[in-house]
């Protein structure tokens, strides 16, 4: 999900600095390249085994048509500002030109003055008589370790962990830290193109509250989802990342390697884990960030999909999948088609070229 650091609404104080292992230089990306020594051929082709099980493991333009002909198309982004995941391909840019209505997971302006102050008084913190201590968490204290450096690199403290509120904590973690360098002023994708639709004119469409993230993680029921989502980002915060790790997590992507990127999400959670504690913060996360959010997102663009003209972009990890938003659009009777991008991986046999 890193790649995913999906689009939600992030609370970053004016005081940003990077991580110290996020320097300018470990985030400097010239090329997007496999790194061998990141992803060795043999766990390579491991992980691509596993990959080519998920359906529809590649690509990340395709064709939507609604059962009365109605056309539009779905994008998976990267939520990151790094101007390789910045240069759009140029059909890419022209559908988004043209398209009627530009869907987002969420549309991050405020709709009206009132939102604007709800936003401004939103409740971060715990109560002031609040005794909680994030090291009771029951997060390995590693990744605790690591959390509380993310949130003093954000400006807000190593003790922040104790008293915001978990929800909020999580919001935080959703940023790439290789994003604050440019943060408030370069836009990650998703902002990218919601700018241009709206220079070419079209209706942006949010397929969730922006404040759903933060409604379902305050629910009590929902903590363990919580702390499974804490546990999955909380490692992606691993001080080993490198400059190789992020050029070959960037040529993945470009390659429309979805599902193997997946896969090596996975593996890395593995590593740290174990294969039985990553599977349980994995399935958890994945129920509420990807499938249950898929079906949302689903439920809110179809009437509007039935129309056509509408630009779906939304986290590359929506995608493939038995859950991923092309099974579900299949299942609710729609025909969708990979659009393949140069550069991109080769198609299934039984994958047809359009446009």
């Amino acid at each position: 999900m890193k790649p995913l650091v999906f689009a939600l609404s992030l609370l970053v104080p004016a005081a940003v600095q990077a991580q110290a292992w996020a320097t300018r230089e470990a985030c400097t990306v010239t090329s997007a390249t496999i790194d061998p020594q990141v992803l060795p051929d043999a766990l390579l082709a491991s992980l691509r085994a596993e990959a080519v099980k998920m359906p529809n493991p590649n690509g990340r333009f395709w064709r939507i048509q609604s059962p009365e002909g109605a056309v539009s198309h779905l994008w998976g982004t990267m939520h990151s500002n790094d101007p390789l995941v910045l240069d759009l391909p140029l059909i890419l840019q022209q559908r988004i030109a043209g398209a009627r209505i530009v869907a987002l997971e969420f549309d991050p302006v405020f709709a009206s003055r009132q939102s604007v102050r709800d936003h401004q008084e939103k409740d971060l913190f715990r109560p002031n008589n609040s005794t909680y201590s994030f090291d009771n968490s029951g997060l390995d204290p590693l990744i605790i370790d690591w959390i509380r450096t993310r949130l003093d690199g954000l400006g807000w403290g190593r003790e922040a962990a104790d008293y915001l509120t978990l929800p909020v904590i999580v919001e935080n973690l959703l940023s790439d830290p290789c994003d604050d360098f440019a943060a408030g002023v370069v836009p990650d994708q998703d902002s990218l193109i919601q700018t241009f639709g709206m220079i070419g004119g079209a209706r942006i469409l949010g397929l969730e509250p922006p404040n759903a993230l933060t409604d379902f993680l305050t629910e009590p029921q929902n903590q363990d989802t919580t702390l499974s989502i804490l546990a999955v980002y909380g490692a992606y915060l691993d001080p080993l990342t490198t400059a190789a790790s992020r050029a070959t997590s960037f040529a993945l992507y470009l390659q429309g390697d979805l599902a193997l990127e997946r896969q090596w999400e996975r593996s890395t959670l593995t590593r740290i884990y174990g294969e039985e504690l990553a599977d349980l913060h994995l399935q958890r996360a994945d129920d509420y960030l990807l499938t249950q959010r898929n079906k949302t997102f689903l439920q809110t663009a179809q009437p509007v999909l039935q129309e056509g003209g509408v630009f779906m972009a939304i986290g590359s990890f929506h995608l493939p999948g038995e859950q991923g938003m092309i099974e579900l659009l299949r299942q609710a009777g729609y025909t969708v088609t990979r659009i393949p991008l140069p550069g991109e991986v080769p198609d299934a046999p039984d994958e047809v070229k359009l446009e």
